[in-house]
């Protein structure tokens, strides 16, 4: 049996250092078909000041529910930051 020299490889071909994968590139062949999820602007990401302003509560108190995870929230370095959607779900959800 003769092994042909014209094999196909399956490898995508390599980056050069620190290029990242292209964001419309889905790293995942079963989410190539999946609906993209929406992208969020400046209006939907909050602060804790913000988010504690929203709520009639201390910031302190926003810091501590996100640590608790209590609300949803995203540690972005030293950054917390809060998806309004994501805390409107959590405020008109019907569970306690």
């Amino acid at each position: 049996m003769t092994v042909s020299s014209e094999r196909v490889s399956r490898v995508a071909p390599a980056r050069p250092r620190g290029q990242r994968q292209p964001a419309d590139c889905p790293l995942d062949p079963a989410q190539a078909h999946s609906r993209p999820e929406p992208r969020l602007t400046a209006a939907d990401v909050m602060t804790a000041g913000e988010v504690a302003q929203l709520l009639g509560v201390p910031v302190s108190t926003v810091h501590h529910w996100a640590r608790e995870r209590i609300i949803p929230s995203r540690k972005i370095g030293r950054r917390r930051i809060f998806v309004r959607p994501k805390l409107e779900a959590l405020l008109l959800s019907d569970a306690d």
